[in-house]
Protein backbone atom coordinates (compact mmCIF):
# COMPACT_ATOMS: atom_id res chain seq x y z
CA UNK A 1 0.00 0.00 0.00
CA UNK A 2 1.03 3.89 -0.79
CA UNK A 3 3.62 5.66 -3.24
CA UNK A 4 6.95 4.73 -3.85
CA UNK A 5 9.84 6.78 -4.86
CA UNK A 6 11.55 5.93 -7.83
CA UNK A 7 14.53 6.74 -9.42
CA UNK A 8 14.87 10.19 -10.58
CA UNK A 9 14.62 11.73 -14.21
CA UNK A 10 17.82 13.33 -15.81
CA UNK A 11 16.48 16.21 -16.46
CA UNK A 12 13.98 17.83 -13.41
CA UNK A 13 10.79 18.92 -16.62
CA UNK A 14 7.30 19.88 -16.21
CA UNK A 15 4.14 20.30 -18.61
CA UNK A 16 5.81 17.54 -20.26
CA UNK A 17 4.44 14.80 -22.26
CA UNK A 18 3.91 11.12 -20.85
CA UNK A 19 2.92 7.82 -22.54
CA UNK A 20 3.43 4.19 -21.95
CA UNK A 21 4.36 1.92 -24.72
CA UNK A 22 6.42 -1.22 -24.65
CA UNK A 23 6.30 -1.57 -21.30
CA UNK A 24 8.25 1.60 -20.36
CA UNK A 25 7.44 4.85 -19.57
CA UNK A 26 8.26 7.98 -21.89
CA UNK A 27 8.43 11.69 -20.43
CA UNK A 28 8.56 13.79 -23.46
CA UNK A 29 9.88 17.68 -23.56
CA UNK A 30 8.49 19.83 -20.64
CA UNK A 31 9.58 22.99 -19.79
CA UNK A 32 12.94 23.42 -17.57
CA UNK A 33 15.02 26.35 -16.02
CA UNK A 34 12.90 28.84 -17.91
CA UNK A 35 13.26 26.92 -21.26
CA UNK A 36 11.39 24.44 -23.28
CA UNK A 37 13.30 21.24 -23.70
CA UNK A 38 13.46 18.72 -27.09
CA UNK A 39 14.98 15.84 -24.73
CA UNK A 40 13.14 12.36 -23.95
CA UNK A 41 13.57 9.90 -21.54
CA UNK A 42 12.05 6.23 -21.08
CA UNK A 43 11.88 4.73 -17.45
CA UNK A 44 12.10 0.82 -17.70
CA UNK A 45 10.22 -0.56 -14.40
CA UNK A 46 12.27 -3.85 -14.97
CA UNK A 47 15.71 -2.02 -14.83
CA UNK A 48 14.46 0.84 -12.20
CA UNK A 49 16.02 3.31 -13.89
CA UNK A 50 15.88 6.16 -16.50
CA UNK A 51 17.49 6.19 -20.29
CA UNK A 52 17.46 9.06 -22.41
CA UNK A 53 16.01 8.15 -26.56
CA UNK A 54 15.69 9.61 -29.33
CA UNK A 55 14.85 13.68 -28.89
CA UNK A 56 12.01 15.55 -30.51
CA UNK A 57 12.76 17.97 -33.36
CA UNK A 58 10.82 20.26 -31.60
CA UNK A 59 11.31 21.42 -28.29
CA UNK A 60 7.83 21.74 -26.68
CA UNK A 61 6.11 21.84 -23.67
CA UNK A 62 2.33 21.90 -22.53
CA UNK A 63 1.50 19.67 -25.64
CA UNK A 64 -0.56 16.06 -26.00
CA UNK A 65 0.59 13.11 -26.12
CA UNK A 66 -0.95 9.62 -27.22
CA UNK A 67 -0.22 6.48 -27.99
CA UNK A 68 -1.84 3.97 -30.88
CA UNK A 69 -0.12 0.94 -32.54
CA UNK A 70 2.82 1.22 -30.62
CA UNK A 71 3.87 4.49 -31.25
CA UNK A 72 3.80 7.87 -30.00
CA UNK A 73 2.12 10.92 -31.30
CA UNK A 74 3.36 14.42 -30.01
CA UNK A 75 1.16 17.47 -30.63
CA UNK A 76 1.11 20.83 -30.60
CA UNK A 77 2.49 22.85 -27.28
CA UNK A 78 4.51 25.78 -27.48
CA UNK A 79 8.13 26.96 -27.53
CA UNK A 80 10.44 29.35 -25.71
CA UNK A 81 8.57 32.40 -28.03
CA UNK A 82 5.20 31.08 -26.22
CA UNK A 83 3.65 31.09 -29.42
CA UNK A 84 1.18 27.62 -29.86
CA UNK A 85 2.42 25.24 -32.44
CA UNK A 86 0.18 23.18 -34.42
CA UNK A 87 2.78 20.79 -35.26
CA UNK A 88 2.70 17.03 -34.68
CA UNK A 89 5.51 14.27 -34.84
CA UNK A 90 5.48 10.47 -34.19
CA UNK A 91 8.03 8.36 -32.63
CA UNK A 92 8.43 4.71 -33.37
CA UNK A 93 10.52 3.26 -29.95
CA UNK A 94 11.70 0.08 -32.27
CA UNK A 95 13.59 2.70 -34.70
CA UNK A 96 14.15 4.93 -32.33
CA UNK A 97 13.68 7.90 -34.28
CA UNK A 98 11.05 10.89 -34.72
CA UNK A 99 9.21 11.90 -37.97
CA UNK A 100 6.79 14.73 -38.78
CA UNK A 101 2.95 13.45 -39.33
CA UNK A 102 0.20 15.95 -40.66
CA UNK A 103 0.45 19.21 -38.48
CA UNK A 104 -3.16 20.34 -37.21
CA UNK A 105 -5.56 22.51 -38.07
CA UNK A 106 -4.76 25.27 -35.61
CA UNK A 107 -2.05 25.94 -33.37
CA UNK A 108 -2.74 24.64 -29.74
CA UNK A 109 -1.07 24.13 -26.28
CA UNK A 110 -3.03 23.26 -22.96
CA UNK A 111 -5.12 20.96 -25.02
CA UNK A 112 -6.49 17.51 -24.30
CA UNK A 113 -5.88 14.42 -26.63
CA UNK A 114 -7.28 10.79 -26.58
CA UNK A 115 -7.30 7.45 -28.49
CA UNK A 116 -10.18 6.38 -29.57
CA UNK A 117 -11.28 3.62 -32.49
CA UNK A 118 -7.21 4.04 -33.67
CA UNK A 119 -7.39 7.71 -34.19
CA UNK A 120 -6.42 10.57 -31.94
CA UNK A 121 -9.26 12.81 -30.73
CA UNK A 122 -8.02 16.58 -29.97
CA UNK A 123 -10.03 18.71 -27.53
CA UNK A 124 -9.91 22.56 -26.31
CA UNK A 125 -6.76 24.18 -25.67
CA UNK A 126 -5.65 27.77 -25.56
CA UNK A 127 -4.66 29.57 -29.21
CA UNK A 128 -3.25 33.07 -30.21
CA UNK A 129 -6.91 33.89 -29.79
CA UNK A 130 -7.35 32.28 -26.63
CA UNK A 131 -9.13 29.30 -25.05
CA UNK A 132 -11.33 27.38 -27.92
CA UNK A 133 -14.18 24.89 -27.74
CA UNK A 134 -12.46 22.93 -30.82
CA UNK A 135 -12.43 19.22 -31.38
CA UNK A 136 -10.47 17.58 -33.61
CA UNK A 137 -9.86 13.69 -34.90
CA UNK A 138 -6.59 12.70 -36.48
CA UNK A 139 -6.28 9.40 -38.44
CA UNK A 140 -3.17 8.12 -38.71
CA UNK A 141 -3.74 5.89 -41.74
CA UNK A 142 -5.11 8.76 -43.48
CA UNK A 143 -2.38 11.15 -42.06
CA UNK A 144 -5.27 14.01 -41.87
CA UNK A 145 -7.16 16.09 -39.55
CA UNK A 146 -10.77 16.82 -39.81
CA UNK A 147 -12.86 19.28 -37.84
CA UNK A 148 -15.57 17.92 -35.46
CA UNK A 149 -18.39 19.59 -33.43
CA UNK A 150 -17.14 22.04 -30.91
CA UNK A 151 -17.87 21.51 -27.32
CA UNK A 152 -20.26 23.63 -25.15
CA UNK A 153 -17.68 25.75 -23.35
CA UNK A 154 -14.56 26.51 -24.31
CA UNK A 155 -11.99 25.01 -21.88
CA UNK A 156 -7.91 24.37 -21.70
CA UNK A 157 -5.41 22.10 -18.80
CA UNK A 158 -8.75 19.94 -18.79
CA UNK A 159 -8.52 16.09 -19.02
CA UNK A 160 -10.39 13.50 -21.64
CA UNK A 161 -10.46 9.98 -21.74
CA UNK A 162 -12.33 7.36 -23.79
CA UNK A 163 -14.86 4.73 -22.40
CA UNK A 164 -17.02 2.58 -24.72
CA UNK A 165 -16.70 4.14 -27.69
CA UNK A 166 -17.25 7.90 -26.48
CA UNK A 167 -14.97 10.59 -25.41
CA UNK A 168 -15.29 12.37 -22.34
CA UNK A 169 -13.71 16.12 -21.11
CA UNK A 170 -13.77 17.66 -18.04
CA UNK A 171 -12.70 19.96 -15.97
CA UNK A 172 -10.24 22.44 -16.74
CA UNK A 173 -9.90 26.07 -17.28
CA UNK A 174 -12.24 28.47 -19.38
CA UNK A 175 -13.71 32.05 -19.77
CA UNK A 176 -15.33 32.10 -16.51
CA UNK A 177 -12.60 30.65 -14.49
CA UNK A 178 -12.07 26.90 -13.19
CA UNK A 179 -14.48 24.52 -14.40
CA UNK A 180 -16.38 21.29 -12.97
CA UNK A 181 -18.42 20.69 -16.07
CA UNK A 182 -18.07 17.45 -18.02
CA UNK A 183 -19.48 16.44 -21.01
CA UNK A 184 -19.24 13.13 -24.04
CA UNK A 185 -18.61 13.10 -27.23
CA UNK A 186 -20.90 10.11 -29.52
CA UNK A 187 -18.91 10.43 -33.12
CA UNK A 188 -21.41 8.52 -34.32
CA UNK A 189 -23.56 11.53 -34.24
CA UNK A 190 -21.14 14.20 -34.10
CA UNK A 191 -22.43 15.68 -30.97
CA UNK A 192 -21.77 16.45 -27.57
CA UNK A 193 -23.60 15.91 -24.60
CA UNK A 194 -23.41 17.23 -20.72
CA UNK A 195 -22.90 14.78 -18.32
CA UNK A 196 -22.62 15.03 -14.25
CA UNK A 197 -20.10 17.30 -12.83
CA UNK A 198 -16.93 16.78 -11.33
CA UNK A 199 -17.29 17.28 -7.45
CA UNK A 200 -15.32 20.43 -7.48
CA UNK A 201 -13.47 22.51 -10.05
CA UNK A 202 -10.44 21.47 -10.91
CA UNK A 203 -7.38 22.00 -13.87
CA UNK A 204 -4.18 20.69 -14.74
CA UNK A 205 -5.36 17.58 -14.02
CA UNK A 206 -4.66 14.47 -15.99
CA UNK A 207 -7.59 11.18 -16.72
CA UNK A 208 -7.10 7.13 -17.12
CA UNK A 209 -9.25 4.83 -18.60
CA UNK A 210 -9.16 1.36 -17.27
Amino acid sequence: DGWQPLAKMSTARGVCGLAAVGGKIYAIGGWSMGSALESVEAYDPQLGAWALVASIREKRSDHATVVIDGKIYAMGGMGNAEVSFDTVEVYDPQANNWQWVASMPQGLHAHAAAAMGGKIYVTGGFAQGGSVSSAYVYDPQADAWTQLASMSATRYNHASAAVGGKLYVFGGSGEGGRLSTAEVYDPTSDSWAHVSNLPSARYDMVAVAL
